[in-house]
């Protein structure tokens, strides 16, 4: 197994979920690549058998945050690279791979599983999911999300009752992750809908923005509170299909735009215009793995991708786990297979009826996302520090 992409509160739980189902189908060998695929390629590879000791070593790699076994964003973009992945696989003797990540680590799943199906090795690649983004085809939801949201959520209502308390005018701007689908951003609106506090504009990803309409809403706002919060996905657009934040052009490897906060931009272009407190706050990366807003819901669901991707790795490759939603109340999914092709170099978007004409969450909305952020998880706590579980990386398996 390996982990890629950015890390979540539930990745570990996925992979501790692996790591329990390869245990009791009896595997000879279980091992881990650190730092994903680019480890794999340098070799770069664990024993998981001799590092997870005990039930509770499992138990706590399971509820431990972030990716245990390190994480890369690395793009496999030649045949040379493919043919020598597979060699290092042959030469563990390894017959199973699974790739725990997102958008960008399923397109590696792709191009690996297609590359070994040419040249006609027996190995078996499967995708099982991950992306605090919710933005994978083939899945109502993606294992990360449901934690991620109800940080987001919490976090909202927690700023909304700061932000309540003075006497005078002010307005905040929060911004959260999301360069392509909006679905973390809408979370943060649930506070509005449960409690009445919350925010009162939510500009996510697949709307058009323009300053000149927030103007209009900020105005239309204050005739009725003193203290404006806005919510803004971080890959807001205008309506030149521009990013608000676009920097000098600047991509990554897999050719995504590099973002700088919009929350920064929109706050200093407001402060031209409203002469008040105007603050911006970013949550960054606390979104993906502050594990004090854990979902239960998400953690143990993901546990369970972990298993079923293992159940059917032995007889299938070239595949993801999808979730597939049976009903809403009482919660209920099972897990099914879906082709990768369909999956890599793709993005889900939110559903456009998801959301209003004033940018506002509607009850369908609530429906999908409140089982998802449900329960929360017990974390053992040692002189006021959390205790997770942790990997020798040092502890490489020698040939």
């Amino acid at each position: 197994m390996a982990q890629s992409g950015g890390p979540t509160c539930a990745i570990n739980a996925t992979l501790a979920g692996c790591y329990k189902k390869a245990i009791e189908l009896g595997f000879d060998n279980v091992y881990g690549a650190l730092y994903g695929v680019q480890g794999l390629l340098d070799s770069k590879i664990i024993d998981m058998k001799a590092q997870i000791k005990t039930d509770e070593d499992l138990n706590r790699l399971k509820i431990t945050p972030a990716s245990a076994l390190g994480s890369c964003r690395y793009k496999v973009d030649s045949e040379e690279k493919l043919a020598k992945i597979v060699e290092i696989l042959k030469s563990f003797n390894i017959n199973y791979f699974i790739y725990i990540g997102g958008n960008d680590s399923m397109d590696t799943v792709y191009q690996l599983s297609k590359y070994i199906d040419k040249i006609g090795e027996d190995i078996k690649v499967m995708g099982s999911p991950k992306t605090i983004d919710n933005d994978l085809f083939g899945t109502d939801h993606t294992p990360g999300f449901g934690s991620a949201a109800k940080f987001v959520a919490n976090s909202v209502y927690e700023i909304a009752k700061d932000v309540e308390i003075y006497d005078y005018r002010t307005i905040t701007i929060v911004e959260i992750m999301g360069r392509y689908a909006g679905w973390l951003t809408a979370a943060g609106a649930i506070s509005k809908k449960l409690c009445n506090l919350g925010a009162d504009l939510v500009y996510i990803s697949e709307d058009t923005f323009e300053f000149d309409n927030l103007v209009k809403e900020i105005n239309e706002n204050f005739k009725r509170t003193d203290n404006i919060l806005i919510l803004v996905s971080e890959g807001i657009k205008d309506s030149s299909n521009n990013f608000i934040s676009k920097t000098s052009g600047k991509k990554d490897k897999f050719g995504h735009a590099q973002l700088q906060g919009p929350s920064h931009i929109i706050r200093d272009k407001l402060k031209e215009i409203y002469d008040m407190p105007i603050r911006s706050i970013e949550l960054n990366i606390l979104q993906r793995c502050d594990m004090s807003f854990a979902s239960k819901t998400d953690i143990e669901e993901s546990f369970e991708v972990g298993e079923f991707s293992v159940e059917c790795v032995e007889n299938h490759s070239g595949k993801m786990v999808g979730i597939k939603r049976i009903s809403n109340k009482p919660y209920k999914t099972e897990f099914e297979l879906v082709d990768i092709e369909k999956v890599a170099n793709k993005t889900k978007m939110i559903i456009p009826k998801y959301t209003d004409s004033h940018f506002q969450i509607d009850d369908e909305f609530m429906d999908y996302i409140l089982p998802l952020i449900e329960g929360e998880i017990d974390v053992e706590y040692k002189n006021g520090i959390a205790q997770y579980f942790a990997f020798d990386k040092e502890d490489i398996v020698k040939l």
